[in-house]
């Protein structure tokens, strides 16, 4: 991470300086013991404006969120820090529900900022660093009447000594929006889902005792086909994904916003409730951002094409479990800046899994240095012994109980193909050895063949220097659940150089051509192979033009 001055310089150099004061130690002390008070270390909080992210990381081991628009400050964020907004004016913070909302907001705005944080807040409570000029503002006091909070100022500080030097004086306000007592004791008072509701929409339906209504309109016309129809103008996706996004949030709004014209004699009438009509248009806004992000995700194919089976669920549901955000261009890159950060991650440990889903006994070599010795009964029922380190595959592998060739007429595959569990392994192959620098984009998968039991299938890769294809690894499926490999010499060289090199056995190409008894110049291009992602590709991402 950089330190302050550097980002400060980096902030004024992109002309992105919007009043970065960062947040004293003394007033994260002060805070974090204080919150240690009503919430435990696990607790989720969204930080607005979160600068690097320095109080987000001392005040929680929970779930971290941040709005931030300086870019030199969202590449300095760590990677466990979720981007939900760029620009905090064009945010909603209704649909980010979490523990606390934090804020050390632009002190030449902190009014708009602060009584926005304290109507919009789904959180139990809010602590602010606001100018201590605060208890006059009216704006800030009607926000807090509207939410019926609680306020303590929990000590006052300046920037006098601070990493960057500010005359300001400040109070840390704590906002309670919690209720005191019974089940519901972590949920705020006054929903600020209805108080955005009723400012925006002039409902009059008074009762609200009968059975829920939700007329939805049933407009099934398809994400995809629209996006087909937008990008002849040759337009980036993202561009046209937020154009067809506020569109939809228009007409949306609009529909609901007729029925104030509605008289509401007529409304009663109809027995239209209105706490059903805010579930309703709730429910329709979080579907709304969720498609349009979805349709993003699915096309992000530079990275997720790099993922393995297991890691590409596992990164797709870690994101659509944080994406009620609105959809813009801004935060479309902010998201993608936070998927990079954590692709990297994804990189490594499914290679690390591939290799040791082929960890057998008959698999195996040893390092060198690795005198020791195992029994056959270490091995039984598929474990590994619990002292198994530093070894290498071998180029010639077999694998028991991987699925092989499906029989069974009841299986989705048919008879004579290959299992599901097989497919998916030897893709992922396919997707390490690209990640690995082997050419396969638009070669063979798993499913392009006819799988028969002991008849070989072979996948290649393009050789970059004359563009011939070259042998990658072979195939043998077995009706048993078995599956017979041979892999490329020069691959499973990279393979297990990399492996050991991420299992921390291997420090240096030195280490690898000892230990493995390679040559020099194949342990120098093996060593640090495994593909890595930096925060500028974020600004190159080449997103697919087609849906």
């Amino acid at each position: 991470m950089c330190n302050t001055l550097q980002l400060v310089r980096a902030l004024k150099d992109h002309g992105e300086d919007f009043q970065w004061y960062p947040t004293t130690t003394e007033i994260i002390e002060t805070i974090k013991n204080d919150l240690e008070e009503h919430l435990n270390k696990g607790a989720s909080i969204l930080d607005c404006g979160s600068g690097d992210g320095r109080v987000l990381n001392a005040l929680t081991k929970g779930k971290k969120y941040a709005i931030e628009k300086a870019r030199p400050l969202l590449d300095a964020l760590d990677k466990n820090i979720f981007v939900v907004g760029t620009e905090f004016k064009a945010q909603t913070l209704i649909d980010k529900k979490v523990d606390m909302v934090f804020s050390n907001p632009p002190y030449s705005e902190f009014q708009h900022w602060s009584a926005k944080i304290i109507k919009e807040a789904n959180s139990a409570y809010i602590y602010l660093v606001i100018p201590s000029r605060w208890i006059d503002s009216l704006e800030i006091k009607e926000a807090i009447a509207l939410r019926e909070a609680e306020t303590k100022v929990l000590g006052s500080f300046d920037f006098s000594n601070a990493e960057r030097q500010a005359r300001a004086k400040v109070d840390i306000v704590r906002i309670t929006l919690k209720y005191r007592g019974g089940h519901s004791c972590n949920r705020p008072k006054t929903d600020p889902f209805d108080i955005w509701f009723d400012e925006y929409f002039k409902i009059d339906i008074k009762k609200e005792s009968q059975p829920e209504y939700d007329r939805q309109r049933q407009t099934k016309v398809s994400l995809n086909e629209s996006l087909k129809n937008e990008l002849v103008s040759g337009d980036d996706l993202v561009i046209i994904l937020e154009k067809m996004y506020q569109k939809d949030l228009a007409e949306l709004i609009k529909l609901y916003r007729s029925l104030s014209d509605v008289n509401p004699e007529l409304l009663r009438e109809l027995d239209i409730n209105l706490k059903s009509v805010k579930e309703s248009l709730s429910h329709k806004i979080e579907n709304l951002k969720d498609r349009y992000w979805n349709e993003l995700f699915d096309n992000l194919s530079v990275i997720t094409d790099k993922l393995t089976t297991g890691s590409r669920k596992a990164l797709l549901s870690t994101l659509t479990a944080h994406t009620h955000v609105d959809f813009s261009v801004s935060n479309a890159h902010a998201v993608v800046s936070w998927v990079v950060k954590n692709a990297n991650a994804y990189f490594d440990k499914q290679l690390i899994t591939l290799v040791e889903k082929m960890t057998e006994k008959a698999n195996i070599q040893l390092y060198k240095s690795n005198q020791r010795t195992f029994r056959d009964e270490d091995w039984l029922y598929t474990r590994r012994p619990n002292e198994l380190e530093r070894y290498h595959l071998d180029y010639r592998i077999i694998l028991h109980r991987m699925g092989g060739i499906i029989t069974n007429h009841w299986d989705y595959c048919g008879a004579n193909k290959l299992s599901e569990i097989s497919t998916n392994f030897i893709n992922d192959i396919c997707t390490i050895a690209t990640n690995l620098n082997y050419d396969t984009e638009g070669l063979q998968r798993a499913g392009n063949f006819e799988w028969e039991s002991n008849s070989q299938n072979i996948f290649e890769f393009r050789d970059r220097t004359t563009g011939d294809l070259v042998n990658l690894f072979v195939v043998r499926a077995f009706k048993n659940g078995n599956l017979h490999i041979k892999f490329n010499p020069m691959f499973i060289c990279r393979l297990n150089v990399e492996f050991g090199r991420l299992k921390g056995w291997l420090k240096s190409p030195k280490e690898a051509e000892q230990e493995m008894g390679i040559d020099a110049e194949s342990a120098l291009y093996s060593f640090n192979s495994n593909l890595q992602l930096t925060a500028s590709n974020t600004l190159a991402l080449d997103f697919d033009k087609a849906a």
